[in-house]
């Protein structure tokens, strides 16, 4: 296991039903004009995904004025769900050439907006892996809605290519931890198939020590 964490051992993709199948069609014959190497339009989205913001935890806490003036706090009675700093997933993604995902995802908010029939986007999940690249565990987040997605420039002076980036925010209600590797993926060694270190008396004139002990 390494000390310091490195950040791209994860895995997040949007879920499959979070797209209607009106702008599947949509949009193909764009895809394909462009010659963009994926099967669909889910999956060019996910390709642009840069980053995603974990919430953080803080409690509100509660006081009252004692004796002389003295103020203690008290651990609220907040929903576990709800202690969090913020109830929202922000999900960075690249701009592209034309900014095509952009605007598949502003027709995506607008389709979910307007729906009328479901309330809520399908689950969200994001698994994290060790370096084995192994699952360690999975948040998953429940009961979606589409809140913000941020503006975007158009400027004729912006000719490097400097990567740029746009955020889409889903606002959720529940969400869960949980970890799932199994005991087939820990390492198990017996007691004497542990390494050991061996010592050695090194003298002048010995041939071994033409190859010294780094």
């Amino acid at each position: 296991m390494r000390i310091n964490s490195q950040s791209s051992q994860f895995v997040f993709n949007l879920p499959s039903d979070l797209i209607p199948q009106s702008i599947i069609d949509r949009y193909r014959p764009i895809m394909e004009k462009n010659w963009i190497q994926y099967e669909n339009v889910l999956d060019y989205l996910n390709s642009t995904i840069k980053e995603l913001a974990f919430p953080g935890m803080a409690l509100v806490l509660p006081s009252q004025t004692m004796m002389r003036g003295k103020q203690r706090n008290y651990r609220p009675v907040t929903n576990i769900n709800d202690v969090t700093t913020t109830r929202e997933l922000s999900i960075v993604f690249r701009r592209v050439d034309s900014d095509l995902n952009y605007f598949i995802l502003r027709d995506i908010f607008d389709t979910k907006y307007l729906d009328v029939l479901n309330t809520f986007a399908e689950p969200f999940q994001m698994t994290s892996l060790d370096i084995h690249r192994d699952a360690i565990y999975r948040v998953n987040y429940r009961e979606i809605i589409l809140s913000n997605i941020s503006e975007i420039v158009f400027a004729y002076n912006q000719q490097t290519f400097n990567e740029q980036t746009f955020t889409m925010t889903f606002n959720y209600n529940f969400y869960e931890i949980e970890f799932i590797l199994n005991n087939e993926k820990v390492l198990e060694l017996e007691p004497d198939e542990l390494p050991s270190i061996q010592n050695r008396n090194w003298k002048i004139g010995d041939i071994t020590k033409l190859n010294p002990p780094i």
